[in-house]
């Protein structure tokens, strides 16, 4: 009967899981600024019918390597090119990287660590963040955990078909981020072959040797670096200009701070909520058998962190690819971890802690954008468990997991009505379907307008630039602020309000849309669009 009702318990967490990230994914407009690269990259692939040169904007984008990209022009393909196709293989990586999170966990540790290790991926706060907008990092941390999952399969059970696959996985994974990820993973693997191995080089070799790497690295690097070279042979030095910029001077030529060395430990607190503080605790804990019962565990989380403590370009989203790993310690930890004592009480701490923060930060929620009351019983279910189940351990799951049930369902619901771009984008066409007349924004840029109005948009042009254009052309498509409006007269085609900062800022855009809805639009610009002719 027991285990009856604990595999009720996990088919019904299970199911909301999914159920909480499929649920309207597609409803917002593309975000600003780094989802409209990709949605607008790929409608220009299908504009121009060229699916291996990158425009965003209808100018070279050569940032990042171009798998999320195909990807994602698959799927429009399949779907049509909507916000829906856009987002589609971003949530489906998102629950493939949480259930490889659980094969990693059965092969190290048994089914019901991995079964746990997957409630903590699945709503580790900084990765579902990122599931719910397209960008390179949820591929990304797909393909590399695909690639980690493959090698210790393939290790563990001394079948070389799975590491054959981990080579191709690997190849994917640069040609999702770039070559960096070459020596992340191998560093990764090398660290844990070496434990295993006991320190011994010859006995390291030997495992080399198996892996047969002679044959799987030329492999990784025709699939990562295909792109590379076709760009290098097609724009050469353009290419390269922007490339480099984009990994060998985030890498080295940035300024570091002291500060730096504890950067990635700060993310971990609050990009691995709501089990940070558990994280902390496991990893202190179980410090003295690290390398011997969590060698492969460890060597994924040193690696990621002193390479990217290493690097001096900072950003918390490097670290989301080692949350499987985070993930599988403390699943670890929450199966077969029952302290006594004073330890104990820290223990029960690092689940209630994050759970009252959290569970106080949604009524915030709630109160601030007068949200449905109904949520104010629902936020009350994780004490509730505590009582039923006498279990803390997914007091911490249950939290954020009403967290991101209430953004889903009814707080990006009521965001959207301060992003207007679609609405915007429909009157542009309808209004000016001469799609060779661009679009001027002023004093600003909004990174989606070229997607939703299938034209060029010309940025952060001043009042006298689009008086010129507008005497040099006879015609002018443009969004202006009330002042220039005054000046150059034509139809008002649509007014109103838009968030002039980067939602990226996701809080500070929260903020503004809060002080908005009770009336305060100082957080906002009020904008015109303007259609003149001659």
């Amino acid at each position: 009967m027991e285990n009856r009702e604990e595999n009720f318990k996990i088919y019904l967490f299970v199911f909301l899981t999914v159920f909480i990230y499929f649920w309207n994914f597609w409803y917002n407009a593309i975000w600003i600024p780094n989802e409209s690269f990709y949605a607008e990259a790929v409608r220009e692939m299908f504009e121009s019918g060229n699916f291996l040169d990158i425009y965003y904007n209808y100018e070279p984008r050569f940032n990042k390597p171009p798998l999320t990209y195909w990807i994602v022009a698959l799927s429009s393909f399949l779907f049509g090119l909507n916000e829906f196709a856009i987002r589609l293989p971003i949530v489906l990586m998102a629950i493939g990287s949480s259930f490889l999170t659980y094969k990693i966990g059965e092969i190290l540790y048994g089914k019901t660590v991995g079964m746990y290790s997957f409630f903590v991926m699945a709503f580790s706060f900084q990765f579902v963040i990122n599931s719910r907008y397209t960008s390179p990092e949820v591929p990304l941390l797909f393909l590399f955990t695909l690639t980690l999952y493959l090698f210790l399969k393939g290790y563990k059970e001394n079948k070389f078909f799975y590491i054959l696959l981990s080579y191709i996985s690997l190849g994917l994974t640069v040609l999702t981020k770039g070559y960096p990820y070459f020596f992340v993973i191998g560093g990764i693997v090398g660290l844990y072959l070496l434990i295993e191995s006991h320190l011994d080089l010859k006995e390291f070799f030997k495992k080399l040797f198996y892996l047969k790497v002679y044959v799987g690295i030329p492999i990784s690097l025709f699939i990562g670096l295909s792109w590379v070279v076709y760009m290098d042979l097609k724009f050469g030095d353009e290419f390269w200009s922007v490339y480099n910029e984009e990994t060998l001077k985030r890498a080295f030529k940035e300024e570091s701070k002291f500060s730096d060395l504890f950067f990635y430990l700060v993310v971990i607190l609050w990009g691995f909520l709501p089990y940070s503080l558990t994280f902390y605790y496991s990893f202190l804990s179980g410090f003295k058998k690290l390398l011997k019962d969590f060698s492969f565990i460890f060597s994924w989380i040193f690696v990621m962190f002193v390479v990217f403590t290493i690097a001096k370009g900072k950003i918390p989203t490097y670290f989301i690819q080692a949350h499987p790993a985070l993930s599988v310690l403390v699943g670890y930890f929450l199966v077969n971890h029952n302290p006594d004592g004073l330890k104990k009480y820290f223990w029960i701490a690092s689940f209630l802690v994050p759970a009252f923060v959290i569970t106080v930060m949604n009524v915030y929620i709630l109160y601030t954008f007068n949200l449905d009351y109904f949520y104010y019983f629902i936020c009350l279910f994780p004490f509730l468990y505590i009582i039923r189940y006498k279990d803390y351990r997914l007091v911490p799951f249950l939290s954020m997991m009403i967290t991101f049930m209430i953004l889903t369902v009814s707080l990006l619901v009521k965001v959207e009505n301060y992003r207007p771009y679609k609405e915007i984008g429909e009157i542009v066409n309808k209004n000016v379907p001469d799609r060779s007349v661009p679009l001027i924004v002023q004093n600003r840029f909004f990174h989606n307008l070229p997607f939703y109005a299938k034209r060029k948009v010309l940025r952060d042009y001043t009042e006298n630039q689009i008086l010129q254009y507008q005497q040099n052309h006879g015609y002018t498509l443009a969004l202006v602020e009330e002042e220039t409006l005054n000046k150059i007269g034509g139809k008002v085609l649509w007014s109103g309000y838009l968030y002039p900062s980067s939602e990226s800022r996701f809080a500070v855009f929260l903020k503004n849309v809060a002080k908005a809805e009770k009336g305060d639009y100082s957080g906002f610009v009020k904008m015109y669009l303007v259609y003149t002719t001659r």
